[in-house]
């Protein structure tokens, strides 16, 4: 065994004496060298069809919202600029009064949650955009009344008056769109301008949504919409004394996404 160890260490050394000279000239015929390969990703624009609605107050959760009659809201436009969601409004049954009345829409009513459940809560009122074109040129988003309420006879509610405020927007990526209408303003036939992303700006799912929860007061209950009676909401309705009869009125809100770029 030492004979052994000993020839080993003479090796060594042996190795280190000559070493140099003949590693440089293997360095010289063996070098390693670099080699490249490459890795291929490909996108293509989305299908935002069958998109879930999402809360307004946390938009990476889908929810279920339910209008205010206890129907399904219609499914969104679809396509890669879509719109999935906007909400119904109601402001309830209210009784005819002598004077000019200003009335209160309630909250936006969830019905399930993101696995489907059952559940009864509320958030406010909102419209809902996703922009999975991957092209970041941005859109804009406007609303706008169809025309002016009006009952199943034709008699419309002469100088009544739609106002939104407290307007507020969040999303899903860190794009945030560039423009958000944050004033008190009327819905009229005229388009308003809500949301516009530019150049860069609004890719993925964003909500524009109206006020807080605290800035709604159910008294019955959002679910209850067309029977109950709101108090308080970011968004109301001004009637002009005698220009309602005891009778349903209804508009139409016309929500336009446009691919212009809105900042």
């Amino acid at each position: 065994m030492n004979k052994i160890l000993l020839k080993s260490t003479v090796l060594l050394t042996t190795a280190l004496i000559v070493g140099p000279i003949i590693v440089s000239e293997a360095d010289a015929a063996s070098t390693g060298g670099d080699y490249t390969s490459n890795g291929y990703v490909n996108f293509a624009e989305g299908d935002n069809t069958g998109i879930n609605p999402v809360d307004p107050l946390d938009p990476s959760v889908p929810v279920g919202p339910t209008n205010p009659d206890g129907t399904d809201p219609t499914p969104g436009t679809g396509g890669a600029l879509s719109i999935d969601f906007a909400s119904s409004l109601s402001f309830g049954t209210q009784k005819i009064s002598s004077n000019d009345a200003t009335y209160y829409a309630h909250a936006q009513w969830i019905s399930k949650d993101k696995d489907g459940s059952a559940v009864d809560m509320t958030r406010p009122n909102y419209v809902q955009v996703t922009d999975t074109r991957g092209t970041w040129d941005g859109w804009t988003l406007t609303v706008a009344e169809s025309d002016q309420f009006q009952n199943a006879s034709g008699d419309k509610l002469t100088g009544a008056e739609l106002s939104f405020s407290k307007g507020y927007t969040d999303g899903t990526t860190t794009a945030k769109p560039g423009y958000i209408n944050t004033t008190n303003f009327v819905v009229s036939t005229a388009a308003s301008k809500i949301l516009g992303a530019g150049p860069n700006q609004g890719m993925g799912t964003w909500v524009y949504g109206l006020g807080a929860n605290a800035d709604y007061q159910e008294n019955g209950g959002a679910h209850l919409g067309n029977e109950a009676v709101s108090t308080a909401s970011p968004i109301s309705l001004k009637v002009i004394a005698g220009t309602n009869k005891a009778t349903s009125y209804t508009t139409q809100l016309i929500w336009s996404l446009t691919n212009t770029p809105g900042n």
